[in-house]
């Protein structure tokens, strides 16, 4: 009866919005919208709230119930405002299956410094999770300029194809959670602007947005 709740609650979850830059990946390059976020300075860190629920469409939650393993891979890449290459990346990887038996979500989270397993009985949760962004670190004031603006921009993938990307997206997330800074030996994500060129086949749904500015925090008197 539970797992029939389940497939329930995925047909009736809601269908969520194309014009907010969420597209399967046959149909081109995702479209980089504005998305509001919060804002936070930890200290010296920089953490962000976001939700990107919407990449998880109806046909995305039956995916999910199925008992298939479910992968959600955010990349948030900082830039200062108008410049080409970012200086700072945030990652986080979300690993999701069903288990039919237990009638529970086993969850594999990695963000910058952390990785745990958790249960989750139900999909809402596993959104709350997984398309869900909670003060995730994402770069150190030390990296930032005084008095300059500063965007992140960021793709979020359902299912890429590409395991070795998946591995090193792990690697990087071994990482402390103080340490953003992309330098020429983290070539192995590409450019920033190669994520968003016509690659088919490459994830099941794509999404792709931007940020609110900030800048760096004003140290105390």
């Amino acid at each position: 009866m539970k797992q029939r709740h389940w497939l329930c609650a995925a047909a009736m979850a809601a269908t969520l919005v194309s014009a907010s830059g969420s597209v399967r990946a046959d149909d081109g390059p995702p479209k980089v919208v504005p998305r509001g976020v919060t804002f936070v300075w930890d200290t010296d860190i920089l953490r962000m709230s976001v939700s990107y629920r919407d990449v998880i469409d109806a046909e995305m939650q039956k995916k999910l119930t199925s008992g298939l393993p479910t992968v959600i891979v955010m990349r948030g890449y900082v830039f200062e405002e108008g410049a080409q290459q970012p200086i700072a990346l945030t990652v986080k990887s979300c690993r999701v299956v069903f288990d039919p038996w237990d009638e529970v979500f086993r969850i594999q989270l990695a963000v910058p410094g952390s990785e745990t397993s958790v249960p989750s009985p139900t999909l809402e949760g596993v959104l709350r999770r997984c398309a869900e962004d909670k003060a995730l670190p994402v770069v150190e004031a030390s990296r930032l300029k005084p008095d300059t603006q500063y965007v992140v921009q960021a793709l979020v993938e359902v299912n890429p194809i590409s395991k070795d990307m998946i591995d090193r997206i792990r690697r990087w997330v071994s990482r402390p959670a103080g340490a953003s800074g992309i330098g020429a030996g983290d070539a192995l994500f590409g450019s920033f602007v190669g994520l968003f060129t016509a690659r088919i086949g490459v994830a099941d749904r794509q999404l792709a947005f931007r940020t609110q500015t900030f800048t760096q925090p004003t140290p105390p008197p």
